[in-house]
């Protein structure tokens, strides 16, 4: 039996952990979801445990609505759904990644990127201090 390490990261940009409220629309498809983890290049959504939904299949192309508390702009942004995870807990996973980037949006995504990073180091910090 061979061992193996942790596997290569294969991602390009770091990830920051979200909570982040989005809309995802999807052709005629419209959904709430939260997004649980965004890099520059794409993100990670969560929808509730057991709601119905209606397929999106890997490879559509779509457009994500992200709202956040911090920041009094949505961030819009398109892309494709790539990998769906439905094995993962309760609740379905989506992996989007997005088209590239730029102007006003790449400039409100590292905002939220930012903040979503600032918002695990405060917490990490308050974790410590309890321990």
């Amino acid at each position: 039996m061979t061992l193996r390490g942790p596997r290569p990261e294969r991602r390009r940009h770091p990830r920051a952990i979200t909570s982040f409220s989005a809309l995802l629309s999807a052709g005629t498809v419209v959904m709430q979801t939260r997004v649980i983890n965004l890099s520059m290049g794409g993100a990670l959504l969560a929808f509730a445990a057991g709601a119905a939904l209606d397929p999106i299949p890997v490879g559509t192309r779509l457009t994500l609505n992200i709202r956040c508390q911090g920041s009094s702009e949505p961030l819009l942004v398109e892309g494709r759904a790539v990998f769906w995870n439905r094995t993962s807990g309760t609740a379905p996973l989506l992996a989007v990644q997005f088209d590239e980037v730029t102007g006003d949006s790449a400039e409100i995504l590292e905002d939220l990127m930012l903040e979503a990073l600032s918002d695990l180091r405060g917490r990490q910090l308050s974790s410590a201090r309890q321990s």
